[in-house]
């Protein structure tokens, strides 16, 4: 009977976590379930989004259980031993130090998880404030349409000239040079486009940059309006819906409020 409460402990666990993982999996969506929740001027009065929160699950009943099943088969097993060939009590030191190092990382994981869900809960929260805001936002992707266009590019290289490229579904590119007497000490260039000065029509548009030293992926930040937040139900990013760009993940924030001519930033509130 040597190590068979540890035995048993560690292949209730995995066992317990298996059937968790199972269950998690074969949980069926419905039909009636709503894809995500959204945030903004187009969310519905009828929606109640506290029914979509997620609830966080511990597993403190499963790890009691695995524990008092190993206590009680440890304690079975000093009492069922071989009088005659007793078990070196090293072992049993060595079983009672092994099962508390699984319940301590068993214990931290549920906090990590709790910890993670109240900082998304959090995050959450925060991002429902921003609506109607004014940020920036790293993106390839423009919709033009009646008003200007505001960003900035970042270059690493020094260059001589560099050309914003707006190329539609069709391919037809429109290329608009840039000012880089305005390039700042770390290479950023701000600018401020209309559109129709360049005979780009509205719709939407592919943005990229061709500078004279072939540098690539040049980055493009577009300021905008945060006109709503969506949360998908699967967990996973929440999106941003910004004026003249689209939807695009909240990791895509590049800066909140937009720069000011003599070099600092406007800060958020000056747009609420």
């Amino acid at each position: 009977m040597n190590g068979l409460a540890l035995r048993t402990y560690l292949q209730h666990r995995g066992n317990v976590g298996s059937t968790q993982q199972s269950v998690s999996a074969a949980t069926p969506v419905t039909d009636e379930a709503q894809p995500t929740t959204k945030v903004g001027a187009d969310s519905t009065s009828g929606t109640d989004s506290s029914d979509n929160s997620p609830t966080p699950t511990t597993t403190t009943d499963t790890t009691s259980d695995s524990t008092n099943l190993f206590l009680t088969l440890f304690v079975a097993e000093i009492e069922n031993q071989d009088p005659t060939n007793p078990t070196d009590p090293t072992e049993y030191i060595s079983q009672l130090g092994t099962m508390a190092l699984v319940t301590m990382g068993e214990a931290e994981y549920v906090a990590m998880n709790t910890n993670a869900i109240l900082m998304s809960n959090l995050q959450v929260m925060a991002l429902g404030k921003m609506v109607g805001e004014k940020i920036m936002v790293q993106t390839t992707n423009v919709t033009v349409g009646d008003g200007d266009i505001e960003g900035r590019i970042t270059l690493s290289d020094s260059c001589s000239t560099a050309t914003l490229h707006f190329t539609d579904t069709a391919g037809n590119d429109y290329p608009v040079s840039l000012d880089l007497s305005t390039e700042s000490a770390d290479g950023q260039v701000s600018f401020d486009i209309n559109p129709a000065d360049y005979g780009i029509p509205p719709g939407d548009y592919e943005i990229s940059v061709v500078t004279d030293t072939g540098e690539e992926k040049v980055p493009v930040e577009i300021a905008g309006q945060v006109d709503d937040v969506r949360i998908p139900l699967d967990g996973s990013t929440p999106m941003l819906e910004i004026s003249g760009v689209g939807e695009v993940p909240f990791t895509a924030i590049s800066q909140f409020g937009l720069p000011s001519t003599d070099g600092g930033d406007t800060p958020v509130s000056h747009f609420i």
